[in-house]
């Protein structure tokens, strides 16, 4: 039974590949049959054993080490439209799915753009409460893994090694988000500690740096090398966790706890082009 005496864990790579009971949640093909016919009808009745235990599991996972992975939730073969209201009635459970970008889309499918998915996506934070990845088709030559950090971890690796950079970090930031969804500037530490006592997150590489072109104030030298060495330690095989997902699989971040990128991948045209299925939720119930 999920409760409030679940305590924040910061782990490394191997700590998650050693303990995948504590992240990740694999359904039965029958669970997600309850789930479907459940979400089709629009209330919940046959899967409501399944509801209590993928809620309970989801609410720990994220309360412990910051996020949750839920092996077969949607069938491979069910069509987008269909994923979305599937996926849309499971996280009812969770929260308000909210607008993520200056389109107003609720749900946005991501695809590789021009050869775009060659190139990493850096560790980062995106501007809600929870990021939800739901994998509808993973890259048919692999890569395209979803990189995972720890907070806690880096927190505490870079104090015992770099005190002065962990203090540079804790001061205030200014991230310059003109034109996309929610807050338009955010000024707020990369590291720092909230109100739970859990170590916090707010990073992203690309507007923490062109800030000061927008006008923001600029980067200190010292700044511009906590910046390198944050940088440096995301990418240390010890502290980055590379996450395959399946055809299916469902994964749910708390954005102030696990930064989040992506490993590069050279994508097919048709129907074997990786496929992630995006929302953004905003909640107060995990």
């Amino acid at each position: 039974m999920s409760d409030d005496t679940v305590t924040e864990i910061g782990w490394s790579s191997a700590d998650l590949e050693s303990r995948r009971e504590h992240w990740s949640l694999p359904l039965t093909d029958t669970d997600r049959r309850l789930l479907r016919a459940d979400s089709r009808a629009g209330r919940w009745d046959r899967a409501e054993e399944v509801r209590r235990t993928l809620g309970g599991f989801v609410r720990d996972s994220i309360r412990s080490v910051g996020f949750a992975h839920v092996r077969n939730l949607i069938d491979p073969a069910t069509s987008e439209d269909d994923a979305v209201t599937g996926l849309s009635f499971v996280l009812g459970e969770f929260g308000q799915i909210v607008v993520q970008n200056a389109q107003g889309d609720l749900t946005q499918v991501l695809r590789d753009r021009d050869g775009d998915g060659a190139a990493e996506l850096g560790f980062h934070c995106d501007t809600c409460d929870l990021l939800v990845l739901l994998c509808l088709q993973p890259a048919v030559r692999g890569g395209g893994l979803t990189k995972l950090a720890s907070a806690r971890h880096v927190h505490d690796l870079i104090g015992r090694e770099r005190p002065d950079v962990l203090a540079t970090l804790q001061e205030d930031w200014t991230f310059d988000r003109t034109g996309r969804a929610g807050e338009q500037v955010v000024v707020s530490p990369i590291l720092f500690t909230q109100p739970d006592t859990t170590v916090g997150c707010y990073y992203q590489t690309r507007t923490v740096r062109t800030s000061p072109e927008r006008g923001g104030p600029p980067l200190s030298a010292r700044q511009w090398e906590a910046l390198a060495v944050l940088d440096e330690v995301l990418y240390r095989p010890e502290i980055a966790f590379g996450l395959a997902m399946a055809a299916g699989d469902l994964l749910i971040i708390r954005n102030s706890r696990v930064l989040h990128g992506r490993s590069p991948y050279i994508d097919e045209p048709g129907p074997n082009s990786r496929r992630m299925l995006r929302v953004w939720m905003n909640t107060e119930v995990l």
